[in-house]
């Protein structure tokens, strides 16, 4: 159970290597909330209290004494973000299986109209034959992941006009 911070509060005396690693991730880090972290922790090294630091970085109190706990638990390592596992994903690699065995015959197999499959109409058919609805570009994205890239077919136009073909010629 944390403390109450009513005391004054500092960070734990740096070593020099640990001075100079904070110093370094602070400089040259492109991690933004790493670099926050590291300023917090050196601004109190140099004896800034709590309240001061969290006004210069613009963040809250209890931001500032957690980064403190963090450093003083784990170092540098402690001040690097923790990502969680994130959402589960609504489908599966049955999903994906399917996916790719679909696209890979023609949609009039299937009884659809359409001659060639678009992101948008397999993430349709898809919906109706699994009930797991997934956007366009979502199932772009799993395509991609197995070398199957969709092109934006290329209309042909026919004629039953036996003339069709020089009359085009000629406005060429």
């Amino acid at each position: 159970m944390p403390m109450p911070r009513r005391f004054r509060r500092f960070v734990r005396p740096l070593s020099a290597e640990e001075l100079a690693e904070l110093t370094r991730t602070y400089k040259t880090s492109s991690d933004a909330t790493l670099v926050r972290r590291c300023h917090a922790v050196l601004l109190s090294a140099e004896g800034k209290r709590v309240p001061e630091i969290a006004r210069l970085l613009h963040v809250d109190q209890s931001s500032v004494h957690r980064w403190l706990d963090r450093f003083e638990a784990g170092g540098l390592a402690g001040l690097a973000t923790e990502w969680g596992p994130g959402r589960t994903p609504r489908w599966d690699e049955e999903y994906e299986v399917l996916l790719v065995e679909t696209v890979r015959h023609n949609p009039r197999w299937y009884g659809l109209e359409q001659s060639s499959w678009t992101c948008p109409l397999l993430a349709g058919y898809l919906a109706e034959q699994t009930g797991i609805a997934m956007s366009a570009e979502r199932v772009r994205v799993l395509l991609h992941r197995h070398g199957i890239r969709l092109k934006q077919p290329t209309p042909v136009v026919h004629s039953r006009d036996p003339q069709y073909d020089p009359k085009g010629l000629g406005l060429r």
